[in-house]
Parts: structure tokens; sequence; C-alpha cells
């Protein structure tokens, strides 16, 4: 379908290439991530997602806006969601654009095409701030302004630009004295790369997800794929090694253009948990990402249930490693009610 109105045009995203589109996700807009390609989110089989994602075009036919989605059914209504298959998807505007007069523009002739295709609810999980090449707070009040309900999860992080230069400092007590035993111990954390070592990783996490009766949301071979083929800058894997076997390991993601670090599925082996594997990992990928000239050190969400459940434990041991906050926000709206 193809919607005009006197300034844009709203299409399907198979009316541009999937090169067309990375190139304007991560050099052209203003707030895109390698999250929202086609070379990550194309790694999901088709079958996986109902594809329904958008594209905006001026009147020049240059792209001002993206919007990767999927669409779902829910108690027989038809569903705009932006997106199940990534941490984050959302609006991705173009950086010239980035104002609030193309943005209240975008967003209401955006509901005004939902609604036309028959949806009946629409999901912006947009990118948080941090990791926003021009921040998240113009579009966040675009959102509110036009109706949607906003849900937040909480996401502590490093933010080495409030941290003491020495690392250990700014851990607990409980934390230092957990990192001097693996050190007596003689633990090691090095960079993991075969997919033979990876595959011992993972055995890991899926032991560690199970005492909860979870599972990974990837598969061996989509982590193998993304560090193979799709993400090869932009994700690596640790392993921490005891007498030269593997008993805790991690996954990070790279965000380049803002220079933060994003953990992914930290685990250990319930075997070694009076060692505490997992405060020297933490401690050691602390250091290792300051090393390297990352600002921040993100460690996911502490919060389950759209943000309604907090987690305490983890939360209170991100604080004691020197965490601060920041929230994902995901906004959502009914395309029956009024417009602005």
């Amino acid at each position: 379908m193809q919607y005009n109105s006197d300034e844009f045009r709203i299409e399907t995203y198979d009316k541009i290439t999937d090169s067309e589109w990375d190139d304007f996700v991560e050099n052209k807009s203003a707030n895109g991530t390698f999250l929202q390609t086609r070379r990550f989110i194309d790694y999901h089989s088709p079958e996986k997602f109902k594809e329904c994602s958008l594209v905006f075009f001026n009147h020049k036919n240059n792209i001002i806006a993206l919007c990767p989605a999927n669409e779902i059914e829910e108690d027989e209504k038809k569903i705009f969601f932006s997106y199940q298959g990534a941490t984050f998807g959302g609006l991705i505007i173009a950086s010239k654009y980035y104002k609030a007069k193309y943005l209240l523009r975008i967003v209401k002739e955006l509901i005004i095409y939902l609604r036309i295709s028959g949806y009946a609810e629409m999901y912006l999980k947009n990118t948080p701030e941090i990791f926003s090449k021009q921040g998240s707070a113009l579009l966040e009040y675009i959102c509110y302004y036009n109706g949607f309900t906003e849900y937040k999860e909480l996401n502590p992080f490093i933010d080495y630009s409030k941290y003491k230069s020495d690392v250990l400092s700014n851990l607990s007590q409980g934390k230092r004295s957990h990192v001097h035993k693996c050190e007596r111990e003689g633990v090691v954390v090095r960079q993991i790369d075969t997919d033979f070592e990876i595959s011992k990783y993972y055995e890991i996490l899926c032991e560690n997800l199970s005492k909860y009766n979870l599972s990974p949301v990837h598969s061996l071979s989509e982590l193998l794929d993304l560090k193979n083929y799709r993400l090869k800058n932009e994700c690596e894997f640790f392993g921490l090694f005891l007498n030269n076997e593997m008993i805790a390991g991690g996954m990070l993601f790279y965000f380049e253009k803002t220079k933060i670090a994003h953990t992914q599925y930290l685990s250990a082996k319930s075997d070694f948990l009076q060692l505490s594997p997992m405060t020297y990992l933490y401690y050691w990928l602390i250091k290792e990402m300051k090393k390297r000239g990352y600002k921040k050190l993100s460690w996911g969400i502490c919060t389950e249930n759209h943000g309604t459940i907090i987690n305490e434990g983890l939360i209170n041991s991100k604080e004691d490693f020197g965490s601060t906050y920041t929230t994902y926000n995901t906004y959502v709206i009914s395309l029956n009610r009024p417009i602005k």
C-alpha cells in the first residue's frame, strides 16, 4: 500500500533495497543503530515475523524516515509492532528531519496510514536516549503529545565520565572481595573466537537459563551467524576460564557511533558460583571497555512484564559496580482514538 500526504508518502519497505535501508540507518539517521539494519533484522527466518516495515519519502523521493515492524494478531485485532525481533526498533528519522515540525507530521501521518490499513494498535520501541546520536527526548515528547501510552524498562549502565579512574574503587566492598578471590584462584578472561568455544559457552548459557525454565532467545546457529557473517565488527564473545575450563562467558554488542558497549547473555556454571565468577567477568569487562575508549557499558534491563516488576537482586548487583540508570521506553496507541 502507498499513502500520500501533501509533504511525503509512506510505502512498504520492499520499495527500496536492503543496502539503501542500511545506509540510511547507519549513516543518515539521527537515531538508527545496527539493530535496525536489514543485515541484523533479516537473521530471523521469514516465517518468524510477518514483515510490515515502512519507508517515508519526501517529494524529492529521498528517504526521510524508516520504521522496521512486524504485524501480529491479538484478540482478532491487527497490531503494528516496531519491532519484536530486536531490542528496539521504532521510528528512525533522518538527521536533518529530526525537528519538531517534521516529527509532528511524520507521527500523525503514520497513525493515519495504519488506521487506513486496518490496524487497531501500534507499538513503538524507540531507540533509547543513550544509543541515539541526537537523543530521544523530542521523539518521546511527540509520542506523548499524540496520546501514546508509555511503559518503561530500567537499564543500569556504567558511565565512565562519572567513574573513578581506579576501576576497582567504584565497586562495593563485597564485590572487591570477590574480585580478589578470583585473582587468587587464577581465573582468566579472554575473547573466544572459534565456533567450538562459543558452543561451549552456549551450553553454559542454556544450563543457567534452564533453572528459570527459560531458553535463550537466539539459537546457537543464530549467534554464530551474527558473529561470523552479519555483525563481524559489532559483536564479540568472552569466556572466563579456571584451569583452562570455561566456567562463565558473555556476549557484547558494540555501538560505535555512540561508543557504547552492551552486554548480552552473561552466564556462569552453577558448580562454580561460590567463586563468584560473574563478579570478576563484570569487573574485567568494565576495565576492558574503558581501555578500548567506550563511554558507557550497558548491562541490559533489570525489569519484567513491561517494567511493572523490578528484579531487585539484579539491580542491587549492578549498583554494586557503580552503575547509573537509563530507561527503554515503549509507546502504545489505540488507532481508534482522535488525532491531534
